[in-house]
């Protein structure tokens, strides 16, 4: 019993060691760079949010897709359309660490990366709610915000949210680095820790598509005003991480 007490205070200390080295000097600021950038543009923008949560990853496009919304800058349907389209990991994470790091190839991570935006993309046209589900209400096209403000709205937005967000990662690092659960387990739950102890290209595509739970826990906390069930969020998940796999694996046929 002692030991693993021991054990479990390790593991809490390397969680918060992983949140200050890795988490917050990677999250933070790209959180408060995009809400700047979205706080600087007027209109509706989905196409500016896609691009922002590609560059940034997870839960960024969620985080991205609820300030619009709240803002009433785009409507219901299209908001669970961007929540699904932008749902993807780091492009740092995938091609970096479970290209590099992990399988030691930097072109495959590249081609693990792309597979999961175009079939993000793709699952985001089959989830796309029927245009009869809901009337189009009409958005708010304000003009800009000034730089000031949009810059203490951003920096207030992004500390709200890496607080959450850092509290979950953590909860879910200690999770699974105290219990010995089988790769596939582990991957479903924490993408990083999956795709950290298999070499398998694809069993990674499927663990950084479909993102665990971790991933899901902090999604859900940008998600609570769009009335989303999280069953039809592992769905779409699931999905994504399936199209995702059925590219890679032609891209590797091709390759071949």
């Amino acid at each position: 019993m002692v030991e693993f007490f021991q054990h479990f205070l390790t593991v809490g200390q390397d969680g918060l060691q992983l949140i200050a080295t890795a988490v917050l000097p990677v999250l933070f600021p790209f959180f408060v760079l995009t809400s700047l950038i979205l706080n600087l543009s007027n209109g509706s923008k989905p196409w500016l949010v896609c691009l922002l949560a590609y560059c940034s990853g997870y839960p960024n496009g969620a985080r991205l897709t609820q300030d619009l919304y709240l803002q009433h800058r785009i409507d219901l349907p299209t908001a669970k359309r961007l929540l699904v389209a932008t749902s993807t990991p780091s492009p740092m994470f995938v091609i970096a660490t479970a290209g590099l790091v992990f399988l030691h190839d930097l072109k495959l991570g590249c081609m693990i990366f792309l597979c999961t935006v175009v079939s993000a993309m793709i699952n985001g046209w089959l989830w796309a709610p029927p245009h009869t589900q809901a009337p189009i209400i009409a958005v708010n096209t304000r003009a800009p915000k000034n730089c000031f403000t949009a810059l203490t709205t951003a920096l207030t937005s992004a500390t709200n949210a890496i607080v959450n967000v850092c509290g979950v990662v953590l909860f879910f690092y200690i999770f699974t680095q105290t219990l010995h659960l089988p790769v596939w387990l582990a991957g479903v739950l924490e993408m990083t820790t999956g795709a950290a102890a298999t070499a398998s290209p694809l069993l990674i595509q499927f663990f950084v598509s479909f993102g665990g739970l971790s991933v899901a826990m902090q999604q859900q906390l940008f998600m609570q005003n769009f009335h989303i069930k999280f069953s039809a969020y592992c769905a779409y998940k699931l999905t994504h991480a399936i199209l995702a796999c059925g590219l890679l694996t032609v891209v590797l046929l091709f390759l071949q």
